[in-house]
């Protein structure tokens, strides 16, 4: 089975968020890094480091939904300005 990582992106930040954590690590790739930027520019996360040696990102701080379109990862809002459709990869 292979493994979500859209999930484990948003179960981390939940997590971290109910423990009243500061720091989250997540393992960094293309749809990692997408919406990591829809969330700091959301504002849910307020800053975002990557960490060169381990390829990770580390962010702090925490509804929107977030769509995959043929235009690439963006918003919900976005996407409507943009009159364009998707498919939902997550709901925060």
């Amino acid at each position: 089975m292979g493994r979500d990582t859209i999930a484990d992106i948003i179960t981390s930040i939940r997590n971290a968020d109910m423990d009243r954590k500061v720091t989250v690590r997540i393992a960094s790739t293309n749809i990692t890094e997408n919406i990591v930027k829809i969330l700091l520019r959301e504002g849910f996360i307020e800053n975002v480091r990557k960490h060169q040696e381990s390829n990770k990102y580390f962010f702090g701080g925490m509804g929107i939904v977030i769509l995959s379109t043929s235009r690439g990862i963006m918003t919900d809002r976005e996407a409507r300005l943009e009159r364009i459709g998707g498919e939902i990869l997550c709901y925060i």
